[in-house]
């Protein structure tokens, strides 16, 4: 199981869909897919122009890149390692730890969303932080 490995599978999972894997641009209908994306999250980013939503999409793969807890090359060492061990469980990463503790704890719970934010804090996710951001947060 893997937390948040640092890659950029954010940013490239954007380019794939938006049918130009060659542009870091965001067009009208990515746009409209982040927003989208937000609004599952119960995050209001109506307020937002254009402009700053491409920032804050830019900055949220760059930190998913660069600030995970887990970069790639210590993911590749874990695996490689659980791999050469013959472990049939790997986990990833002390996100996929809390992770696997939790769910084992109450899996009930580990649908609902109350369930990711306790997650999120406990594996001190910094993007979630970013996303409780009081300015793009529903009110409750």
């Amino acid at each position: 199981m893997p937390g948040q490995i640092g890659t950029s599978i954010r940013a490239n999972t954007r380019k794939i869909h938006s049918g130009d894997r060659e542009s870091d641009a965001i067009d009208a209908a990515g746009l409209a897919q982040a927003r989208e994306r937000f609004a599952l999250l119960g995050r209001d980013v109506s307020q937002l122009s254009d402009d700053q939503l491409r920032k804050l999409v830019a900055e949220l793969e760059r930190r998913f890149r660069d600030e995970a807890l887990t970069s790639a090359a210590q993911a590749a060492t874990i695996i490689l390692d659980g791999v050469k061990a013959d472990r049939w469980r790997i986990l990833v990463g002390a996100d996929a730890h809390k992770i696997d503790e939790m769910v084992r704890q109450s899996p009930e719970r580990a649908y609902d969303i109350g369930f990711f934010d306790e997650f999120a804090r406990a594996a001190g996710w910094t993007e979630r932080a970013s996303l409780e951001n009081p300015e793009l947060r529903q009110p409750s």
